[in-house]
């Protein structure tokens, strides 16, 4: 069987929390810095029965899903946005602008 996605940059997850509190905390954090993936989708509530869940963690449910769009050649995560910044066309816009400070650093240090 050939697996869905081969590493944790190829996912973009689909996180359910029903606990009102836990999701309220939830929302204010990078889940996909957090999680190390492409991206990662907040939805309150109990989640679809065939998502992943574990017994000692009530609440919460994952549906596994691939991250679409193409390789960032700076942080490897996948997404729609490589190429929407013309100067920086293999990278993300966030990439894209952490180049740029990255060279103006560099040309006021010469």
């Amino acid at each position: 069987m050939k697996r869905r996605i081969g590493s944790s940059l190829e996912a973009a997850p689909i996180i359910y929390v029903a606990d009102s509190d836990l999701f309220g905390v939830a929302v204010g954090a990078d889940l996909a810095e957090l999680c190390i993936t492409s991206a990662a989708t907040l939805v309150e509530g109990e989640g679809p029965a065939a998502a992943f869940r574990l017994d000692d963690v009530r609440g919460v449910a994952v549906e596994p899903r691939r991250a679409e769009g193409r390789k960032c050649a700076r942080s490897w995560k996948i997404s729609p946005a490589i190429g929407a910044d013309p100067q920086y066309p293999d990278v993300t816009p966030r990439d894209a602008q952490a180049l740029r400070e990255w060279e103006d650093m560099r040309k006021a240090a010469e």
